[in-house]
Parts: C-alpha cells; sequence; structure tokens
C-alpha cells in the first residue's frame, strides 16, 4: 500500500463539508484507499505508479501529466476519499464492538437513511468526476504512454468500461441491418464513452 498521496487531508477539508474536528489519520487513510482502489482502476497501475514516482520526486514528467492531476484525477478523488472517509465517520471499530460514535453530549445520532443519503450524494459527486477523468485520458491517450503499455497480470489496465454509461459500441459504417431504421431516421447512434467521435453513418453497400 502506497504512502504517498495525491491529495492532502487539508484539501479534503477545504473542498468539502469535512468538520476540522474529524481524526486526519482517519483522512489520511481514505485518500490512500480511494486513489489505491478508485483511481489506480481508472487510470490503470502504470499511469498510476508514474504518479507516485512523479510527486515523490516533486517533478513532474511535462505539463500534461500536472493538468490530468490537478484538473482530472484530484477532483474524483476528493470525492472518492469522502465517500471512504464517511463511513469510518460512522461506524468505527471498538474493543466492545462496531458502534455509532456520537461525538458529545450535544450530538444526534444520524438515522441510517439520513447516512446512505449522505452518502450516495457523495457517490454521485465522485462518479460525475471519474467519468470526465476517464474521457479526458480517452481523448487524450496519445499524451499517456503508460495506459497503451503491456501490463503484468498483478497489475490494471485503465477501466474505460461500463460503470458510467453505456457499454454499447456499434460500428461506425452501420453494418447491422437492424440499425438501419434508426440511422434512416436520423436517430443518433454512438457509445457515449466516447461523444468527441462522429456519429455513424449507414453503409448500403455492405448491408442489404
Amino acid at each position: 500500500m502506497t504512502t504517498t498521496l495525491l491529495i492532502s487531508e487539508t484539501k479534503l477539508r477545504q473542498f468539502t463539508d469535512m468538520n476540522n474536528n474529524v481524526d486526519t489519520e482517519l483522512l489520511r487513510n481514505a485518500v490512500r484507499e480511494a486513489q489505491d482502489i478508485e483511481i489506480q482502476r481508472i487510470i490503470g497501475t502504470l499511469l498510476y505508479d508514474s504518479f507516485m514516482t512523479q510527486v515523490d520526486n516533486g517533478v513532474f514528467t511535462n505539463s500534461n501529466y500536472e493538468t490530468l492531476l490537478n484538473d482530472y484525477i484530484q477532483p474524483s478523488l476528493l470525492y472518492w476519499a469522502y465517500y471512504y472517509a464517511i463511513e469510518t465517520i460512522y461506524i468505527r471499530s471498538r474493543n466492545n464492538g462496531v458502534l455509532i460514535p456520537t461525538g458529545g453530549e450535544n450530538s444526534i445520532q444520524v438515522e441510517r437513511d439520513t447516512y446512505e443519503m449522505k452518502r450516495q450524494s457523495i457517490k454521485n459527486k465522485a462518479q460525475f468526476y471519474s467519468e470526465k477523468l476517464t474521457n479526458y485520458i480517452i481523448t487524450y491517450t496519445n499524451l499517456f504512454p503508460e495506459t497503451q503499455s503491456t501490463t503484468q497480470l498483478y497489475q490494471q489496465l485503465p477501466d474505460f468500461g461500463i460503470q458510467y454509461q453505456s457499454p454499447i459500441v456499434f460500428g461506425l459504417n452501420g453494418y447491422a441491418p437492424h440499425l438501419r431504421g434508426a440511422i434512416d431516421a436520423g436517430i443518433s447512434i454512438s457509445d457515449s464513452r466516447y461523444p468527441y467521435l462522429p456519429p455513424p453513418t449507414f453503409n448500403t453497400n455492405k448491408v442489404k
């Protein structure tokens, strides 16, 4: 598990409604878990390890990596870290079992439904920024060769999968006969993972 963090706990407090009394180590652990699990899944192990090295050295390979980190990785990580932290804030393991902290005499215990609603709201924001991160890497894959490099079995490839949008990919020349009616009617048929690509056209020479 890495000891290098791509976002500080100070920034996590600054850009969320996280109370200043929340334990610092709890937040650091949440950042570590979130980046190891979520960010590494999205950008792949090789690019993730590249960022670890660059942050440790205090020098970016070029401005493309700095832009990717500041404008896309950190906003996503911010809310994933909050998402991972809120579970521990709400429920903690103690010698006498798993407890819900009250925080003092004047604290009010949060109902489970309210907790779930709050956590889902945080997850929605994390997914929004993760989608922007994914789309940015897809658009500028050529700027980050690590995303196309060969990986070992224990390493993760970048996940450009189906977690946010449609996994269905239609051929750009419209080979499938059952799509002809939709295309002729002017309905846009495209893969939402690649919004920057042009819509497909129907090829009458290949489909009779």
